[in-house]
């Protein structure tokens, strides 16, 4: 992976082709059978995940059925398999799918509702993920979302690279400045992509089209735009005239999104303040360690209010192309009216993923920032349910 580090922005890309991409199972298995060499498909799928360092989202758009002909035991072992292959996710709307699955994994359900039931049990639990949507697209966290036209079938999808910045540098990023690096930083990856192809080094259960290849435009340090007294509107329409110059200038697909790697936003947070940029005054003040925090939410990592980690401003909402991430650390397994009565207070519900006790948090592991235990976090609850005492029952 390289990385070019700007004045406000960092430029992520691979070495020699596509950061990352998204494979639907139906192009998998028009390539390799997965009904017929279920294994042989398993084979193909990793060596499609390791061609991408920024990871690969595999779209689960075929039936459960398709598994039929497995023993119950093969099958399990199959899915199991597969949602450990590093660097890759699973991206599910059959709920049955998640019934094969043991354990925290790489996986995310979508559906316009949160998911209960047995379903709901496991993304409680912190064994899966939750993405809010409706319609046919498919809109995946830290990727983009597909493109289909009305009655073609969905078809795979690939990032050049991704371009994460702070909100509160959207004022002082010149457009002609980033298109001109990304620029360059495209051309070269197209000639060393090209001779890669020629030598038949890509695998080929992943078909690369050019014209579903483009770029992500990421943005970060939502809690230090809002104690900076930001504008959530016109941050809004900043980033829309951002990503249709870049549009226009690169003549690609621009996805746009909320970028939630710690590693990222710190790096970002060291520059603002080493170099004296304008927007540092949001940031800690030294001796604390000037980190922005990831997405537009308070770092899952504080102590703070779940809907504040759980932040989607309504604006930036009618722009992004897939909700942004929440990780929710919990001190105890939430209970599904707990939930219903938060998701009722959220007009736009983020992707969640909640972390009880049971599921280790994500890396990295950082000095600067390190996460408190889960006790120390503050439980969700029904207030709704809430028992209390009547004004008179001291005067029996």
């Amino acid at each position: 992976m390289r990385i070019h580090e700007g004045r406000g922005f960092l430029l992520r890309t691979g070495q020699d082709g596509p950061l990352a991409g998204w494979l639907p199972l139906r192009v998998l298995d028009s390539v390799v059978s997965v009904r017929e060499a279920p294994w042989m498909a398993l084979q193909a799928l990793a060596g499609v995940s390791g061609a991408f360092p920024g990871g690969l989202a595999l779209l689960w758009d075929a039936p459960l059925a398709w598994l039929d002909d497995m023993t119950p035991e093969h099958r399990r072992a199959f899915l199991g398999t597969l949602v450990r292959l590093p660097g890759l996710q699973l991206h599910f709307r059959e709920a049955a799918i998640a019934e094969e699955l043991e354990g925290p994994v790489a996986a995310w359900f979508h559906a316009p509702e949160p998911p209960t039931g047995r379903l709901g049990q496991a993304w409680r639990q912190g064994w899966i993920g939750w993405v809010p949507e409706s319609g046919s697209a498919w809109s995946i966290p830290g990727f983009g979302k597909t493109q289909s036209e009305a009655g073609e079938p969905l078809s795979a999808g690939s990032l050049w690279g991704e371009v994460a910045l702070p909100l509160g540098a959207l004022s002082e990023i010149g457009i002609n400045e980033l298109a001109s690096v990304i620029g360059d930083a495209q051309a070269k990856l197209e000639w060393d992509f090209s001779l890669r192809l020629s030598a038949r080094a890509w695998p080929e259960a992943f078909p690369f089209l050019r014209r579903r290849a483009g770029w992500r435009i990421s943005f970060l340090g939502g809690r230090e735009f809002e104690v900076g007294r930001g504008n959530w509107e016109q941050a809004a329409a900043r980033v829309k005239e951002l990503a249709n110059e870049l549009r226009e200038s690169l003549c690609c697909p621009i996805w746009v999104g909320s970028c939630h790697d710690v590693g990222i936003a710190s790096r970002l947070g060291h520059q603002a303040m080493r170099e004296g940029l304008p927007w540092r005054a949001s940031l800690p003040i030294p001796p604390a360690p000037p980190l922005f925090a990831p997405g537009f939410g308070t770092d899952p990592r504080e102590l703070s209010a779940i809907e504040a980690r759980a932040n989607f401003p309504a604006p930036m909402a009618e722009i992004v192309a897939h909700p942004p991430i929440a990780l929710l650390r919990v001190p105890h397994i939430p209970q599904e009216s707990a939930v219903a009565a938060l998701m009722r207070g959220m007009t736009h519900p983020p992707a969640i993923r909640w972390l009880p006790p049971e599921i280790p948090p994500p890396c990295p592991f950082t000095a600067e920032r390190p996460w408190p235990a889960a006790g120390a976090f503050t439980p969700l609850m029904d207030i709704t349910q809430a028992l209390q005492m009547s004004l008179f029952d001291d005067l029996e």
